[in-house]
């Protein structure tokens, strides 16, 4: 037994080394490109480009990618030449630049997206005396690796099929969608196909929001995963109290099969990229939604809402003018109230002035005091940092523990008094399984310190290069903490408070959507992409719920909200309906179902809504609400109402119950005791 685990070990590490074999590969390309094109001097910036090649490989680029490269590398040269020139100036530069690096790249749904540019930023920054008297000989370094880096994604999209794999995943999950709809007309919705219409949209909401953030998908497939994610969230719309008795369950089983058809042929002609294929279905979707009659309301709503997305989906790809959509300044703006909170509230900002408070202290250091290989202070700092403290706690481990054995081991090397060639040899080998390594992990750390201080043991008394490489070390992990502790802390409870009222702060906007929708236009991208945001800050909130136990005594805020957990869930859930009531409710709107003379009773209740939408209102002002709710003639705008109206007491009673915990901000000082 311990040999065949031994053997599913070493294959398990033999895959992962020809996995990352790409990145080995092309770090021992630049390496030596700049080696001999420019000196061992210019050295530092090999590490952050391999980062961003490690980071694009895997997925799709845009031409617009290449571009970005070249054009945030300059900005992060001209930023480090101006942080390098005195004191002051680097304080204010590291503090502003992680603003632009961290806060507009990064969110707290991909985190870690701030990482290549922001590490090349600090890099540049380790050298101040370099960087000042060799500012084009550093800006041809730059150029050299972006040339390199480009180059190398391009052949590797083109070999891979990269563009290709998107559309691929996008084709898996239509599938998927209709097997399900299939099964929902045999057996209902209930059961484990609930749990499956969840995933599902959490699945396309996932995708979709990636390809937008990450730019990783081509235009027109970007386009059409926004628009499966917003017919998968009006299938799961499916998942709540529908009435499934004999009097509907033949109507419904016969309605969802024909739905089932219908998206496995758009599923074909899309595959096909067939405009011919796309348009000769219109017409079958056009005739489903005239011909079936279904009785009840809720079932009802989301069979049109489906076939109306469907007939969109279909029409913009039977279009060959058809345009990818792209977003105006007004509906960016929009967007961007969504997805970016210039507030201390909000995980990105926060996130933002921690890091820039570590380089403003770790790279002024370096400035200030031009010891030997003092940089690694900077370094260190910087990847001991982490969005998340509970993270950089557990990497402030990892990283001593594997550079005190890297230390050791350097110590052995020495003993062998390889020359300049042994040591470069040595060099490579370790960069093999320094990328192979889990990132944060104490291998990892063993090998990064094995190679820094093989290397700076060239030019170096290896003695002084393990101890300088210890105490930075050591003074990277007290300024961290610190940093963590007393800067702007983000505990887990203050991001589960923070996703709360930003999804409050979201239906509020929606609503303002919706009013923009009643009386002009705005592009489905905008509302699509709304939703996307909502539904990936939902899913952290509700992950966290889920992990919530009463035996938190690790953090005793957490400890304190398990005992609430029960309103947590409810409260969570009811959120999720609202958004589904309010996207049911756009469409309508889009669709003209509010009749000219009710737009005025209509845009009452929109600031009913609106005006309660604080965590500590909402759900209030409900007999007012009722009341304009029934002057509308349409039922299933009453219906979709009435959901929202009885959500919203539902949310309101779960407040109440937590006793304001999951809505209230910790304090400070609460947190900086911990």
């Amino acid at each position: 037994m311990n040999v065949d685990k031994a053997l599913i070990w070493l294959d398990t590490k033999r895959d992962k080394l020809v996995d990352t074999l790409p990145t080995i590969l092309f770090f021992i390309a630049l390496l030596w490109i700049v080696t001999l094109g420019f000196g061992s001097d210019y050295l530092l910036v090999v590490s952050p480009y391999t980062t961003l090649f490690e980071t694009r490989l895997h997925k799709y680029n845009p031409p617009t990618q290449y571009a970005r490269f070249f054009l945030v590398s300059a900005f992060a040269l001209l930023a480090a030449r101006v942080a390098v020139s005195n004191v002051v100036l680097s304080v204010l530069v590291n503090l502003c630049v992680p603003f632009f690096l961290v806060f507009m790249r990064s969110s707290q749904l991909n985190p870690r997206r701030y990482f290549p540019y922001t590490m090349l930023f600090c890099w540049l920054e380790l050298r101040p005396y370099a960087i000042v008297e060799t500012f084009w000989m550093q800006a041809g370094v730059l150029v050299a690796s972006c040339s390199l880096l480009s180059l190398s994604l391009l052949v590797a999209g083109i070999a891979r099929h990269r563009a290709d794999e998107p559309r691929e995943q996008l084709h898996d999950y239509v599938r998927r969608l209709a097997d399900d709809l299939r099964s929902a007309a045999r057996t209902g919705t209930d059961g484990a196909l609930r749990g499956e219409l969840l995933r599902l949209r959490s699945d396309f909401a996932k995708l979709a929001y990636t390809a937008r953030e990450d730019s990783c998908a081509p235009p027109r497939v970007s386009d059409l995963l926004d628009m499966f994610a917003t017919l998968a969230q009006r299938t799961a719309y499916l998942t709540g109290s529908s009435d499934w008795t004999e009097d509907h369950v033949e109507e419904h089983g016969s309605a969802l099969a024909a739905l089932a058809d219908l998206t496995d042929e758009l599923n074909v002609a899309l595959r096909l990229e067939s405009a011919e294929a796309c348009e000769s279905l219109l017409p079958k979707a056009h005739d489903l939604l005239a011909r079936t009659q279904i009785r009840e309301d809720r079932f009802r709503i989301f069979f049109q809402g489906y076939l109306n997305l469907v007939i969109l989906i279909l029409r913009t790809a039977a279009d060959p003018h058809q345009r990818p959509w792209r977003l105006t300044p007004r509906g960016l703006a929009r967007v961007a109230v969504f997805r970016k909170r210039p507030s201390l509230d909000s995980f990105e900002m926060r996130f933002a002035v921690r890091c820039g408070a570590v380089l403003a202290v770790s790279c002024t250091t370096n400035l200030l005091f031009p010891v030997e290989k003092l940089y690694w202070f900077a370094l260190h700092a910087f990847l001991l940092l982490q969005p998340f403290p509970g993270e950089s706690v557990r990497r402030m481990r990892t990283r001593m523990v594997g550079t005190a054995v890297g230390c050791l081991f350097v110590h052995a090397v020495a003993l062998l008094n390889l020359d300049y060639v042994g040591i470069t040899i040595l060099g490579m080998v370790l960069v093999a399984p320094l990328y192979a390594s889990t990132p944060g992990s104490v291998t990892s750390a063993f090998f990064a310190t094995a190679y820094a201080v093989t290397m700076a043991s060239v030019s170096i008394d290896d003695s002084y290069a393990t101890g300088m490489r210890l105490a930075s070390l050591v003074l990277a992990i007290a300024t961290v903490s610190l940093v963590n502790h007393l800067v702007c802390p983000t505990s887990d409870r203050r991001l589960f408070v923070a996703n709360v009222r930003q999804m409050f702060d979201m239906i509020e906007h929606y609503w303002s959507l919706v009013r923009e929708t009643l009386v002009g236009r705005v592009d489905t991208v905008v509302s699509s992409e709304t939703l996307l945001h909502f539904q990936m800050v939902h899913s952290q909130a509700a992950r966290f719920v889920e992990g919530l136990s009463n035996d938190g005594e690790k953090d005793p805020e957490v400890a304190e909200l398990a005992r609430y957990r029960n309103a947590a869930e409810r409260a969570t859930f009811f959120l999720w309906e609202i958004m589904c009531e309010l996207e049911q409710l756009e469409l309508m709107v889009r669709l003209r179902e509010v009749r000219p003379e009710e737009q005025r009773t209509f845009e009452r209740i929109i600031e009913l809504a609106q005006s309660n939408c604080d965590p500590r209102r909402f759900g209030t002002g409900v007999a007012d609400a009722r009341g304009l709710v029934a002057r509308l003639s349409e039922p299933d705008l009453r219906y979709v109402l009435g959901q929202y109206i009885e959500r919203a007491g539902e949310l309101r009673r779960a407040i109440d119950d937590a006793e304001g915990a999951l809505v209230e901000k910790p304090r400070y000082l609460d947190e900086v005791r911990k």
